[in-house]
């Protein structure tokens, strides 16, 4: 997921965009509106994060919904709440969700992943049969992927695992996103099986399973196809015991953000 984050406080803006990246999120910030529109255009972010009483001449608000006109965005407003009715103040003025300042690193953690079930929309559902990404090519109706010309036989749920990948490159696909695709049922699906498919697709496709370069892992969100190294602005890969990084292994303070 593309996050955007605006605000004024430049060291809480760094703080929070180095603890995000190390998610496997894609941040890019600004300090002021100006800039966020010109960040907003250039990067098209999933989800723009963004305090409304920032030190701006303008309404923070009334650029978001301006700019969604030219790329939808979901907007999340992180502010010190002014008044009882702070919240739906916002929600009323065209937010997707409200998080009060200070406000812990788990916590803007489970509004993104509720977010991002919402970024969805944007999903590629019906794509080419067809795709070649980097040196892949995946045959959705042959159930076949070639990696550098060489061939492999998918079964067809590992076929419609990778194809949904493909046709997503270099975009996060959520694990409910996945499974709604594959298996045609959404959150309380078992993520086992996801991660059961992905194991399989790495042992056939990449060239050491156990350091994917082709399919990476964003923890606790879902997974990646990237089209080269260059073009991945994260690389995350699971644990040797499998497990995803938890809140309490970062080497970072539960800090009010």
């Amino acid at each position: 997921m593309k996050l955007l984050v605006v605000d004024h406080d430049r060291d809480m803006v760094e703080m929070m965009t180095g603890w995000l990246r190390t998610r496997g999120y894609e941040v890019h910030y600004a300090f002021t509106n100006q800039r966020a529109r010109q960040v907003w255009l250039e990067k098209k972010p999933d989800v723009v994060i963004i305090d409304p009483e920032s030190k701006n001449s303008d309404d923070p608000l009334a650029m978001c919904r301006e700019l969604r006109d030219m790329h939808d965005a979901l907007v999340l407003v992180a502010a010190r709440p002014n008044g009882e009715d702070a919240e739906s103040l916002y929600l009323e003025n065209g937010a997707d969700g409200f998080l009060a300042k200070p406000f812990l690193p788990r916590q803007i953690l489970a509004h993104l992943r509720a977010l991002s079930r919402r970024v969805r929309s944007t999903l590629v559902r019906n794509p080419a049969t067809i795709i070649t990404v980097g040196p892949i090519r995946v045959d959705a109706l042959r159930h076949e992927v070639s990696v550098n010309g060489k061939m492999v036989r998918l079964t067809p749920t590992e076929s419609r695992l990778l194809h949904l990948l493909a046709a997503n490159a270099n975009d996060i696909c959520t694990l409910e996103q996945i499974t709604t695709h594959v298996w045609g049922f959404g959150a309380s699906g078992d993520t086992c099986l996801v991660k059961t498919h992905i194991r399989h697709l790495r042992a056939k496709i990449e060239p050491v399973p156990s350091k994917p370069q082709f399919i990476l892992t964003n923890p606790s969100v879902g997974y990646m196809l990237k089209r080269s190294v260059s073009e991945c602005s994260f690389s995350v890969e699971e644990s040797q015991s499998g497990e995803e990084l938890s809140d309490s292994s970062l080497a970072i303070p539960a800090l009010a953000l």
